[in-house]
């Protein structure tokens, strides 16, 4: 039998815990692993917001044309490298096109216009929302010039 005070500590096999060595070694896993994360959880951001742009230029179109047809009169979206009738793209993203007699995609020049003619036909165009600093992403849409609706969307 062990005589003990009641003042000390318990025997270090008797101790519960953990040592600061295993502390330090999870935070260095766990900082591996969110580090290796962060670069696809980033991706994911910026994509989802060039497709959330890509998604309110089609219901922008589709308003536009709508608007056309009940007023009886020639509607126009105003088209920027930087968006569309006011509305900004994300940053890091431009917006490109390509009408029915280009060969690749360019800005639109300025003073460009789209129009929808009170008929509810339109010029046929392929828009392509592109991010600026990578340059091989990218949403790709055409629209039909008679419904004014996307045909398809590429990456």
């Amino acid at each position: 039998m062990r005589a003990t005070s009641g003042s000390s500590l318990p025997s270090r096999k008797e101790r519960s815990g953990f040592t600061l060595l295993e502390v330090i070694i999870a935070l260095v896993l766990v900082a591996i692993l969110v580090s290796a994360a962060v670069p696809y959880l980033f991706d994911a951001f910026t994509e989802a917001a060039g497709e959330r742009s890509s998604k309110m230029l089609a219901e922008r179109v589709a308003a536009t044309r709508s608007l056309a047809m009940e007023s009886g009169l020639s509607q126009r979206i105003i088209l920027t490298p930087d968006g569309f009738d006011g509305c900004p793209l994300p940053k890091g993203w431009i917006l490109l096109i390509r009408s029915l007699n280009d060969d690749k995609f360019h800005p639109p020049e300025r003073g460009r216009t789209w129009e929808f003619t009170k008929a509810g036909v339109c010029e046929p165009l392929a828009v392509r929302i592109a991010e600026e600093a990578r340059g091989g992403r990218f949403i790709e849409t055409t629209f039909d010039p008679l419904t004014a609706l996307p045909l398809n969307e590429d990456r």
